[in-house]
């Protein structure tokens, strides 16, 4: 397994999110998958997977750069905003001038349209945050399937913004624990939502959800990040 540079979070390391998403295709897991991030996963460089009961690893050499398991995630939705007050939401949003990650394959805003999931959510109320995703056909797919590496980079950028609704301090993904429950389609419209769920010093918990536009739930995750500012 290699991670293309194109797929990229931070600079120099892969998005957490897709990464996550390509060790937990290797999990055979009747629920969700929780994928936590041991250190920052390389781009361009051989990696391999190592199996250790129900658990994979992936690994550089004998070095673990992630560790996926099954696990149970009880997850509960907040009231759904419409399309069009997500999107309204999302246009609020200053421009991101100081994006702490500016070409993140998740929420980068220096990626060109399209060719990223480029995630944006603003606030719709006290807790919510909400913008909206139709991924097209630049992004990896199959069958007018969004890949399922590219969901999780989906659910996993939009869960920072209410973590750190200011721009800052940067975050960094620790752990990321998601169910996919239905195909993303292409060129569709999706509700992207988050919403934090705590803080003790440096480490934060929040969720996100990806939702089509007849109400059904494509996947839900729970996130721990961790602040580096």
């Amino acid at each position: 397994m290699k991670i293309a540079a194109r797929f990229n979070g931070p600079p120099g390391s892969g998005n957490g999110g897709y990464v996550a998403g390509l060790l937990a295709q290797e999990v055979d897991a009747g629920d969700a998958v929780s994928v936590r991030l041991r250190v920052p996963p390389p781009l361009e460089t051989p990696l391999h997977v190592h199996f250790d009961g129900a658990a994979a690893e992936l690994r550089e050499g004998d070095v673990v750069v992630a560790r996926a398991e099954p696990a149970d995630l009880e997850f509960e939705l907040p009231k759904l905003p419409s399309l069009d007050e997500a999107r309204a939401a999302a246009a609020a949003v200053p421009p991101r001038t100081e994006h702490p990650f500016p070409t993140c394959f998740g929420c980068g805003p220096d990626r060109p349209p399209g060719e990223a999931v480029g995630a944006l959510l603003g606030q719709v109320d006290d807790v919510l945050w909400a913008g909206v995703w139709r991924p097209g056909p630049l992004l990896p797919h199959e069958g007018g399937r969004v890949a399922p590496e590219v969901v999780w980079a989906a659910l996993d950028c939009p869960s920072a913004q209410p973590v750190a609704p200011d721009g800052g301090p940067a975050h960094v993904l620790g752990t990321l624990t998601a169910r996919l429950e239905h195909p993303v389609a292409l060129d569709a419209d999706h509700l992207l939502l988050a919403w934090a769920l705590g803080r003790e010093g440096r480490k934060a918990w929040s969720a996100s959800a990806i939702v089509n536009s007849d109400g059904q739930v494509c996947g839900v995750a729970k996130a721990v990040w961790i602040s580096i500012g």
